[in-house]
């Protein structure tokens, strides 16, 4: 059993994350940042035993500072943390407004970072063993493939994951000494709020696809990113 963080839980691939982690019979604390949104992950709380539900506004530094110290106290490890929650802006070059860049920022990349700055707190597989996180990204985030593929617009969002990646880069190098490993990770198109429904992946396919990728991954590898099949994604 594996004891699971996951950002974001209650709604599209971080509540689909949660569900099947949870069929598998490990432990999951999942966070919702308003809990009228939340229904279907307080009624998942309700029926199963393995999850908790707690609240944290990531765009707000001091909400998780607060969260994770909350966490600690009670005592708990974990050995897998998905910094899962996310906004997006579809506009592109002429249509963006400037404050979407804040917006975003302020969630997708400061908001990643405060999460993974508090967990190191949590973070624990063990002796001799590694724990990790991933931070969901997106090939929108990838410079080498703008151009290269169809795949434009969403301007604000396609710079708030090109500097997750940095971050997940960089990150890999600083707590290797800790025994944590970060991996950027992109689920592929998903048919949710975010993705629209269009997309390539029913969320259930995704979610599918990326534990099977990681149930494959050596613990040992950091520093990357990667798709949901597995393979890797040019920066």
């Amino acid at each position: 059993m594996q004891n699971i963080l996951i950002t974001g839980a209650n709604r599209g691939i971080g509540f689909e994350l949660t569900r099947q982690y949870l069929s598998r019979g490990d432990y999951v604390w999942g966070s919702y940042r308003e809990l009228k949104n939340s229904q279907e992950l307080v009624a998942l709380s309700k029926e199963s035993e393995n999850l908790s539900i707690f609240h944290v506004d990531v765009s707000r530094p001091d909400s998780v500072a607060d969260a994770f110290a909350s966490l600690k106290s009670q005592g708990i490890k974990i050995e897998l943390l998905f910094n899962n929650a996310g906004i997006i802006d579809w506009n592109d070059f002429q249509n963006v407004n400037p404050q979407a860049f804040d917006d975003l920022y302020r969630v997708n990349v400061t908001g990643a970072f405060s999460v993974m700055k508090h967990a190191q707190g949590i973070l624990d597989a063990g002796e001799g063993k590694k724990s990790r996180i991933i931070n969901l990204s997106s090939r929108l985030g990838s410079i080498e493939l703008r151009g290269n593929t169809q795949l434009g617009g969403a301007l604000a969002y396609q710079c708030s994951k090109a500097a997750l990646n940095m971050l997940s880069k960089q990150s890999a190098i600083d707590l290797s000494e800790k025994s944590i490993s970060v991996i950027s990770m992109s689920p592929g198109w998903v048919k949710t709020d975010m993705g629209g429904p269009e997309a390539k992946y029913e969320v259930e396919e995704s979610v599918s696809l990326i534990l099977r990728t990681l149930d494959k991954l050596d613990e040992d590898i950091s520093g990357i990113f990667i798709g949901e099949d597995g393979q890797e994604i040019p920066w």
